[in-house]
């Protein structure tokens, strides 16, 4: 018997170890997105996709020059000469698609080194409002399924640790 109630003594101690962890959550977005730094990533990440798309309007300008004019002198062409104007209009949209590729390619690199100093700053601010309200995790809100009304929010708590 006495085996019995030590197990259940055991068995009982996590338990109360759980309890008393303080858990608290926070939802990045809405902390990241009033940041004074995201608002200028999200300008110097319009200012890089509006040259780019500048750069495709030449290349689009170029390759509609080229085609309407072989289409006009098409059949005067020489087979030779048809065939390297043909090749030029290839060339030139194989260089818009070659180039709209690199290009979202170096946005999604230009977005991940801007956003990756913002995210370092939040964890920072996360981890001080951790130790200084006792926390043990601090979850983000737009990763969980369900967030109970009596759980704490350490958005505000983030905000404030950050100037916000």
């Amino acid at each position: 018997m006495i085996k019995k109630i030590v197990l259940f003594a055991l068995l009982l101690i996590p338990v109360g170890a759980f309890a008393q962890e303080k858990i608290a959550y926070f939802n990045s977005a809405d902390v990241i997105q009033v940041m004074p730094e995201y608002k200028q990533m999200q300008d110097s990440l319009q200012k890089t996709q509006t040259a780019i798309q500048t750069e495709l309007g030449i290349l689009e300008e170029e390759y509609k020059k080229r085609y309407e004019a072989f289409m006009a002198e098409a059949d005067k062409l020489v087979e030779t000469i048809r065939i390297r104007r043909m090749q030029e209009i290839q060339d030139v949209e194989n260089r818009a698609s070659t180039f709209q590729e690199e290009s979202q390619k170096l946005l999604q690199k230009i977005y991940e080194q801007l956003l990756t100093p913002i995210q370092q700053k939040v964890r920072t601010a996360l981890k001080a409002v951790g130790d200084e309200n006792g926390f043990t995790y601090i979850l983000d809100a737009s990763s969980l399924l369900y967030v109970s009304p009596s759980a704490v929010d350490a958005s505000p708590l983030v905000k404030k640790k950050l100037g916000l």
